[in-house]
């Protein structure tokens, strides 16, 4: 053999080695539609607990047919709804892709910022401040599967939420639609008018059939023996919803439908069923998956996220809407079979975060243990510290000039005056704050620009960490607090397992069932995503291609 013919050889064998071994390029039959599905609020622990209650095609059929990735949490330091949905379709954090809270305050305009907020558009199909993904930054696999498809590829995300429908969808989704009262409603971004179908559907009176139906129990007693009493006075009433099953969904008025009816509503199962009735008619109505291309839904059920913050995850109600939302579920792959055909569309299920048990039900079993809620008088404390080290503010001003989920911001003004460095004062603020309050830490800017390698926590809260967002402090409660004045009911938020660790089910053509129990985060999902479909990864990304789970 020649060395001309030996190299040709040798390119040969190398390039065989190369595309066995390649990730990024799709099956010669590529699923014509991938379902990406958010329960908002709904941590890794309800799949274990609850799962002997779960019927045959809901969460049984992915955890039988799908990659169970039983170790996946979130590595960053707000579990929140915003940075959530932000992270699971860009695998990139807050540090990279802007959203670091559900709001943030600007320093500069004196104003705090929702994180889809965008005055440059309107609503659509109702009146109310503009919303769009303006403020995230990057780009996310549904982003990526029109760039690479020649923009033929379809991306429509709804939820009950704004930020999680659009904040799922990407900067480059054909619509965003989310709950509005009595009506699905989207953004100008997107387009001038809502679809068709859409209209169609706001006009079938899905939303107020509901009004008067009751919420029962619907397991028997023996259900509930791990769990909490039915009348527990933690519990919150918003709503006329009452802390007792069984739940009257009418809102505070019972004679006619008002505002609260729909925050009722969405408070219960049948929240939930609107959205996935609503899902099913995205499908019809844009042909998703019927096109010979394939196209991405994205769905977000928030009601899991109101029950929770209401009964907390040891309520009956948290039993009975998890059990609510397999049944959801199963009508919902169901009818995805019939569209795209058993094993011929991939379905991906997954959280934004999840919930810390309210302390007060803690304090009924064991009452030592160090639990609660944290006041506000913690600011206080600082302001007083700060004025005796440095002498009070001028002309009346405030060291702390706003705070923004666990953010604090100084007031630049008073430093600028005083002649003071930042960086001193924050440091300052942030020793007052660990002595006075129940915090694990309080790190400064400086410290979440150049975090501790040794320090999970500190790498974590630096994810949550944009320079132009951020605030000069960013304080971390302690295991099992949280901020809050309300004596009812529970949150989330901190960088802990209870807030942190969340499903993340896949199934579809590509995908290996099993249980992978190695390390694993939502932000894992997009580049499989990627990997499973042959488009680029998102721009920004920091999660790792599951390949574990890729046959």
């Amino acid at each position: 053999m020649n060395h001309r013919s030996r190299f040709l050889a040798i390119a040969l064998i190398a390039q065989l080695i190369l595309n066995h071994f390649s990730f990024g390029f799709p099956p010669p039959e590529a699923p014509s539609l991938v379902v990406v599905i958010s329960l908002d609020q709904f941590p890794y622990q309800y799949i274990p607990r609850f799962s002997s209650h779960f019927g045959a095609g809901g969460f049984r059929r992915l955890l039988e047919n799908g990659a169970n990735f039983t170790n996946a949490s979130y590595k960053h330091g707000m579990n929140l709804t915003g940075p959530g949905h932000a992270v699971i379709l860009s695998g990139a954090y807050g540090n990279a892709n802007g959203i670091i809270c559900n709001n943030w305050y600007d320093i500069d305009r004196h104003r705090g910022v929702y994180c889809v907020a965008d005055s440059t558009v309107s609503l659509v199909g109702v009146r109310g401040n503009g919303v769009s993904p303006a403020n995230f930054i990057g780009s996310t696999f549904g982003d990526e599967l029109r760039l690479a498809s020649g923009f033929r590829s379809k991306v429509i995300s709804i939820s009950n939420k704004d930020r999680a429908a659009i904040l799922l969808g990407g900067k480059f989704a054909n619509a965003a639609f989310w709950e509005q009262d009595s009506l699905f409603v989207t953004s100008s971004y997107y387009a001038p008018s809502l679809p068709a179908w859409a209209a169609q559907f706001n006009d079938q009176g899905e939303f107020t059939r509901y009004f008067g139906k009751w919420w029962r129990q619907d397991l028997p007693e023996s259900a509930f023996n791990a769990l909490d009493r039915d009348d527990a006075p933690y519990e919150a009433d918003e709503d006329g919803f009452g802390k007792t099953f069984p739940h009257h969904i009418t809102g505070e008025d019972t004679t006619r439908i008002t505002s609260s009816y729909y925050h009722a509503l969405i408070r219960s199962p049948y929240g939930a069923k609107v959205l996935a009735e609503f899902a099913k008619a995205a499908v019809h109505g844009e042909q998703l998956g019927q096109r010979g291309v394939t196209d991405l839904l994205c769905i977000s059920f928030s009601s899991t996220d109101y029950v929770g913050h209401a009964f907390g995850p040891h309520s009956r109600e948290i039993l009975e809407i998890t059990v609510a939302i397999d049944s959801i579920l199963s009508d919902l792959l169901r009818y995805l079979d019939n569209v795209a055909g058993p094993g011929k569309y991939v379905v991906a299920l997954t959280s934004d975060h999840g919930v810390a048990p309210i302390p007060e039900y803690i304090k009924a079993h064991v009452p030592r243990a160090d639990v609660g809620r944290i006041s506000s008088d913690s600011v206080a404390a600082v302001e007083r510290a700060l004025t005796k080290t440095f002498g009070p503010p001028p002309g009346g001003r405030r060291w702390v000039e706003a705070v923004a989920d666990r953010y604090l911001y100084l007031d630049q003004s008073t430093l600028i005056q005083k002649k003071l460095d930042a960086a001193r004062v924050a440091r300052v603020a942030a020793d007052v704050l660990v002595k006075v309050a129940p915090l694990t830490a309080a790190f400064t800017r400086a410290e979440l620009q150049s975090p501790s390698p040794t320090s999970l926590l500190a790498q974590y809260s630096s994810r949550s960490y944009y320079p132009q967002r951020s605030g000069d402090i960013l304080v971390v409660p302690k295991p099992f607090y949280f901020g809050g004045s309300e004596p009812t009911g529970t949150t989330h938020g901190e960088p802990y397992d209870y807030s942190s660790h969340v499903p993340l089910l896949i199934m579809g053509p590509g995908i290996h069932p099993g249980a992978y129990t190695g390390e694993s985060s939502p932000a894992d999902l997009a580049p499989t995503l990627s990997v499973l479909f042959g488009v680029e990864f998102p721009a920004g990304r920091e999660g790792r291609v599951l390949s574990e789970a890729l046959k």
